[in-house]
């Protein structure tokens, strides 16, 4: 396998979280928390599987006998699971531009958790990137009410920040971690699933042969990004995958404007297109720090 490969699992990957909404659009009938216990339930019995045939299992169990690791990914779990579920709810609700835009700010709370939380320096030219992306927000504050600012996307990318930063202190590959986040959760859920009127075997009696087969999918869905994600992490540089990331956050965004004609408001546009101008400022200072530091060392 060479650098070529690595780029193209980083962009089947991201590509395939940004055509997500298709296919959770697809089962409309079923509500956002029925589909995040399939999506949950198939995904652990996945990488389950994945895992026995490698012979694998046994990282799991060694992440279960670390007390700060356990800890460490319990929290992760509830975050990784927290945002799922938020996920699938901005689907189902018609809101698959504001998940995106939820998407398109991860990269720079990353940025700004790295300097509060891990004491990561800022540099002087990344802060322009960083108070485009504020006022994108309070712009959105001042011209909406709260019935219609975006929580949805701060907290989505708020989780899946911190969920980055956890797995980021952890150190523990990717599917076996996957594997022991779903493991904490899937049993209090299994278990608020069957107390709930639409249990799990109800919504597959309800639904047509064909979507009874595609869900046991979300699994296969949910698991192959991540592995594709595993792999390229680790033959590619930051820069890289930052950049190749936004394929994301732009299909999401494709999705919801051009397939499924979700409403734009003057107010959301503008914070858009702020943040756009935010991802590309940060994008390029990040290529011309990483272009100088490699000259630099070159000519040494």
């Amino acid at each position: 396998m060479n650098i070529t490969s690595a780029h193209l699992a980083a962009m089947i990957a991201f590509s395939m979280w940004g055509l997500f909404p298709i296919y959770w659009k697809y089962f409309s009938e079923v509500q956002a928390w029925d589909l995040f216990g399939h999506r949950l339930f198939w995904s652990f019995f996945s990488l389950l599987l994945i895992m026995f045939f490698r012979k694998k299992l046994f990282l799991v169990k060694e992440i279960g006998r670390d007390p700060k690791k356990r800890l460490m990914l319990v929290i992760s779990a509830l975050l990784i699971s927290s945002n799922w579920l938020l996920y699938i709810y901005a689907v189902n609700m018609g809101r698959i531009l504001e998940a995106s835009m939820g998407y398109f700010l991860n990269p720079l709370i990353n940025v700004f958790m790295g300097w509060i939380i891990l004491k990561e320096k800022i540099r002087l030219t990344q802060w322009p990137a960083i108070f485009l992306a504020m006022m994108a927000i309070v712009l959105l504050a001042l011209s909406t009410d709260l019935d219609h600012f975006p929580w949805l996307a701060i907290i989505l990318s708020v989780t899946f920040a911190l969920y980055g930063l956890i797995r980021k202190l952890v150190h523990v590959g990717s599917m076996e971690g996957l594997l022991f986040e779903t493991s904490v959760v899937i049993i209090p859920v299994l278990i608020y699933w069957q107390m709930r009127p639409s249990g799990p075997m109800q919504i597959l009696s309800d639904l047509p042969l064909h979507k009874n087969l595609l869900l046991p999918l979300s699994g296969v869905v949910t698991s192959l990004p991540l592995i594709l994600f595993a792999y390229s992490a680790k033959r590619l540089s930051l820069q890289t995958l930052g950049m190749i990331q936004y394929l994301s956050p732009s299909f999401k965004f494709i999705c919801g404007l051009f397939i499924f004609h979700e409403a734009l408001s003057a107010e959301k546009l503008q914070a858009f297109c702020l943040i756009w101008i935010a991802l590309g400022w940060y994008t390029i200072e990040s290529y011309q720090f990483a272009r100088r530091g490699k000259s630099q060392t070159t000519n040494r």
